[in-house]
């Protein structure tokens, strides 16, 4: 009675142990510790190799974000324009053959004037200064001249009398009396002329409609452009023919390229020209070859028509002009400007490529010599979007992100 009792009690016992107590033991060396001690090892493995996995593919992804964002600057819209960055779309061009001469900044002729009193008259007042932009008819100075007087004097006089004999009729008059009155009519209005005035004046003046004292007269702008010299003061005596001011349009010049002879006979009007003006290349047409050589340098002037925007070069100034001889030679090649290279660190010719709207990424190129102020570059296919003006400040700011502490 007393064993079975002992029996019931360690059932009992074993009932109220936990699950993992209840497992049955195994010996060490056994095969199914050693099968145990497999099982574990793998379920360890397993977890070690999936947080592995995890960091490997972090890692990954990581090195393609280095890779992708390596050489690519981003701007906003208003760092772009503060750089000043321009680009233009690559297509292939015929470069020609070409020659350097050196050259020499002119104005323009055909659209400048010199502005000067045809009477003997002194200065009444100042309408424009040096520097004023002025337009066609506007007043520049005011004159006063007793032959002037007069002259006006016979106008009022004449027009008057020819007005009177036309609404007379010549039946009425006489046709001599009537010629006459036409003949000093037209002779009063071809003096003034003579003196400087213009047509809107001298009209004024026929119809009693002039402003100002019987004498004085302005001499307005004949020519729309800058005023370039105004060397007068007021109350001066002014002879006829004495130049007071010089107007020109300063947005077209003319460049004057000194040529040999064997060189001019290769240059064709309306051909392609390259001149580089404090260190900008701009682009010309050669407008006019003098017919008669320069007796003192023995070459022969070239004139190059220059269109400038928003900037300014005076007369005398020397400059480099790169000029096509004839018809271009070799095939059509991709090429930019001198401004869009840079060199990378490792010393490689790069342009920077816009491959989405304000992202450039700086791309490798092979280049060759300048010609005529452009670059042949290998490397990119037709169409690519490269920035032409702004590079050295896309370089700075790749620089400066290779500095930044977080850009691992």
């Amino acid at each position: 009675m007393k064993l079975i009792n002992t029996l019931l009690v360690l059932t009992v016992s074993l009932c109220s142990l936990p699950a993992s107590a209840q497992t049955q033991t195994t010996e060490p060396g056994s095969d199914q510790h050693v099968a145990d001690m497999h099982d574990e090892h793998d379920e360890h493995n397993a977890s070690t190799n999936v947080d592995h996995d995890d960091h490997d593919d972090h890692e990954e992804g990581g090195h393609e974000a280095d890779e992708e964002a390596a050489g690519v600057v981003e701007l906003t819209d208003a760092s772009r324009i503060i750089a000043g960055i321009k680009v233009t779309k690559l297509t292939k061009t015929q470069l020609s053959e070409f020659i350097n001469a050196p050259g020499e900044v002119q104005l323009d002729q055909y659209r400048s004037a010199e502005v000067t009193p045809l009477v003997d008259a002194v200065v009444v007042k100042r309408h424009a200064r040096l520097g004023d932009a002025v337009v066609v008819g506007q007043p520049l100075v005011m004159l006063a001249s007793v032959a002037v007087a007069d002259a006006q004097g016979e106008l009022r006089v004449s027009a008057a009398e020819w007005l009177r004999v036309r609404k007379l009729g010549q039946a009425t008059v006489g046709a001599k009396r009537y010629t006459e009155a036409e003949v000093a009519y037209q002779q009063a209005r071809l003096k003034l002329s003579a003196y400087g005035l213009d047509e809107p004046q001298i009209e004024a003046i026929s119809r009693r409609k002039q402003t100002g004292s019987l004498g004085q007269f302005a001499l307005n702008a004949p020519v729309a452009g800058t005023v370039l010299r105004d060397d007068f003061r007021l109350g001066q005596r002014i002879e006829a023919g004495q130049s007071l001011f010089l107007i020109a349009d300063e947005g077209q010049i003319w460049i004057e390229a000194n040529l040999s002879p064997e060189q001019a006979r290769h240059i064709q009007i309306d051909g392609s020209a390259r001149i580089n003006m404090g260190d900008h290349w701009h682009d010309g047409v050669v407008i006019q070859k003098h017919h008669l050589l320069n007796e003192q340098t023995r070459t022969v002037p070239v004139r190059i028509g220059v269109t400038l925007d928003n900037e300014h070069h005076h007369p005398g100034e020397f400059v480099q002009v790169v000029m096509a001889l004839g018809e271009a030679a070799g095939q059509p090649t991709l090429a930019v400007p001198e401004s869009a290279l840079m060199q990378d660190d490792a010393g490689n010719w790069t342009v920077f490529v816009e491959f989405k709207a304000n992202h450039f990424n700086q791309t490798p190129i092979k280049r060759e010599p300048v010609r005529a102020g452009l670059v042949p570059i290998a490397g990119l296919v037709e169409g690519t979007v490269v920035a032409t003006e702004g590079a050295f400040f896309l370089a700075a700011e790749l620089a400066k992100s290779g500095f930044d502490i977080h850009n691992h």
